[in-house]
């Protein structure tokens, strides 16, 4: 089994030197090993709270290099932007028949305690496996190590070192939505925005932005006065307002409002900037078909 491994950097591809997480070439050279790797693609590294849209194209071409001639692709990646490159490669990779593995640590691997040992295990047996698509492996923990689908994997908390994914383990499937497109994401059109109490929506200057990523409170419910005033005010721009399993009635909020109920922030997110970067004359019908079995 030919496994290539593009090391990116993070924490499972650092040493901690004098307090720092310092990125490693001991530390992809262990990963390496650990994998029985046939081929390192280490020329783009990263600590990922750094990631920009054009890193992730960087990302994306390194993959392609990797993927070509692999039974399996391993990808260390730091946790700060995990959910943000595993939403874009999933639609990427949509169709590519390599299984596409990302992995990721809560310690250096130098660390005794870090659950990158087995998250690298797992990986090197999933692929075993021939599953195509673009996966997330991480350990929780107390637990055993999780299989999560890169577009419903949700950003983890600040203060944990837990994710979970949106829907459970469910299947990666192509549906020919994201062939032909153009991935070479380089400007930022869209704006997200979580509510919180005292919200000040006049803070918010749209000038330039082509769309807006609004999400809810946990219970999908949101301050409908408000955010309809904010939304009346942006007419020209469209609102997609995340709403979880709380079922609206489309005709209480502005024309300009799109309800996307079953999808992440995060993957809401990087289809629409791939649907702006090409084009898209409706983006609303875009973002509710599926890709790759982001929605639920």
């Amino acid at each position: 089994m030919k496994i290539n491994l593009v090391a990116t950097g993070g924490t499972i591809g650092s040493r901690l030197i004098d307090g720092e997480l310092v990125i490693s070439d001991a530390a992809t050279a262990q990963i390496a090993t650990i994998l029985g790797a046939d081929k390192v693609f280490g020329e783009f590294k990263i600590h990922s709270s750094c990631v920009e849209l054009n890193d992730l194209v960087t990302l994306r071409k390194t993959i392609e290099k990797a993927v070509d001639g692999a039974d399996g692709v391993v990808v260390t990646h730091g946790t700060d932007t995990l959910a943000f490159s595993a939403s874009y490669l999933a639609f990427a990779f949509s169709s590519t028949k390599t299984p596409i593995v990302m992995c990721a640590a809560d310690q250096p691997l130098t660390d005794d305690d870090s659950n990158g040992y087995d998250v690298l295990k797992a990986a090197k047996s999933f692929i075993a496996r021939k599953k195509s698509g673009v996966f997330v492996l991480y350990k929780n923990p107390g637990e055993v190590v999780r299989i999560h689908h890169g577009a419903r994997l949700i950003p983890a908390h600040m203060h944990e070192n837990f994710y979970f994914s949106l829907g459970g383990n469910v299947p990666f499937k192509d549906t020919g939505l994201m062939r032909g497109m153009d991935f070479d994401l380089s400007e930022n059109k869209v704006l997200r925005i979580s509510p919180y109490v005292g919200m000040d929506y006049s803070a918010y200057n749209l000038k330039g932005y082509k769309a807006v990523v609004h999400s809810t409170y946990h219970s999908g419910r949101i301050d409908t006065a408000a955010f309809d005033k904010f939304a009346e005010q942006h007419s020209d721009v469209p609102v997609f307002l995340l709403t979880g399993n709380k079922k609206y009635s489309p005709d209480i909020f502005p024309d300009n409002v799109v309800l996307c109920p079953t999808i992440t922030q995060t993957a809401l997110y990087i289809k629409i900037l791939i649907g702006l970067k090409n084009n898209v004359k409706d983006l609303s019908a875009f973002v509710h078909k599926n890709a790759c079995g982001e929605i639920v």
